[in-house]
């Protein structure tokens, strides 16, 4: 295993967490917490630059090869994300990581994006001979209709050379995108949850394997603190959605002592507390 990747059994799926490359910010420059709050208990959490994995999940079942978000680091470069830590050399690119596992793009069954932020769909096509074709051509791609619909999505989509374009647009042109509303049925195994907040159409995905409960969570968290303080999120989250969405999530996960696997975050699992849960890193 390398240093950018793990991977968890859980029943009949492996589970393969993949780091495209980490991402570097400040707490106190995305979160919607005032400083009169983090100050007191959190001062060294908030204000040094922190860096988070940008992860894609490779969920691994009989007769199905599922992505969970589909990164590509070199987007981030070429967007000048003021994310990306200066001086830093990424781990090979999502394809190259699959295919040192033995699993070929043509192996890809089904693609789930969790929500249409860049780092979670930049990777679903690749460009070849100057045009931009689907990078697993043999998958159908599952994007919160909520987030397509976005008016700043369906702008972007009518700029040719965006990169909504040149990624989702394209895959909606090869007939291989298809849209959801609330929760899916994926699989007997695998079920796509809405679970809106970060974006309108933020979705998650639990597989349940043998007895076993895994979550992929997107952005519902980015950081372990926003599990014990629930109110804290990014500025940009829509703070109703994103309560509801992670009360659900809470719930479930208690009762069923999944693995949860953010996208920003190494795995855990939650623990009861008296004020509500806190975040154990596995």
């Amino acid at each position: 295993m390398t240093s950018h990747s793990r991977t968890i059994q859980l029943g009949t799926a492996t589970i393969t967490i993949i780091n495209v490359g980490d991402l570097m910010f400040r707490l106190s420059e995305v979160m919607n917490v005032p400083e009169s709050e983090w100050r007191p208990r959190y001062a060294a959490e908030f204000e040094k630059p922190l860096s988070f994995p940008s992860q894609c999940m490779h969920i691994a079942l009989p007769g199905a090869s599922i992505l969970v978000d589909a990164g590509d680091y070199a987007v981030a470069v070429s967007l000048n994300t003021p994310y990306v830590p200066p001086n830093y050399s990424p781990p090979p690119g999502l394809t190259d990581q699959l295919l040192e596992r033995g699993i070929s793009p043509e192996d890809i069954t089904h693609v789930v994006i969790t929500h249409l932020h860049f780092d979670h769909y930049s990777g679903v096509t690749t460009e070849r001979n100057g045009q931009y074709v689907p990078a697993f051509p043999n998958a159908r791609c599952f994007v919160g209709r909520a987030d397509w619909e976005y008016p700043e999505t369906q702008e972007a989509l009518r700029d040719p050379t965006s990169l909504e374009s040149r990624t989702i647009g394209v895959l909606h042109s090869a007939g291989l995108l298809q849209l959801i509303e609330g929760d899916f049925d994926l699989l007997p195994a695998v079920r796509v949850l809405a679970a809106p907040g970060e974006s309108p159409g933020h979705q998650i995905v639990r597989v349940h394997s043998e007895g076993q409960t895994l979550y992929c969570l997107g952005d519902l968290y980015h950081d372990p603190l926003e599990v014990e303080h629930p109110m804290w999120m990014a500025q940009w989250a829509d703070m109703d959605a994103t309560l509801g969405s992670r009360h659900r999530l809470v719930e479930s996960a208690l009762s069923e002592d999944a693995v949860l696997v953010p996208a920003h975050m190494p795995p855990g699992r939650l623990e009861q507390t008296a004020e509500g849960a806190r975040w154990v890193e596995m």
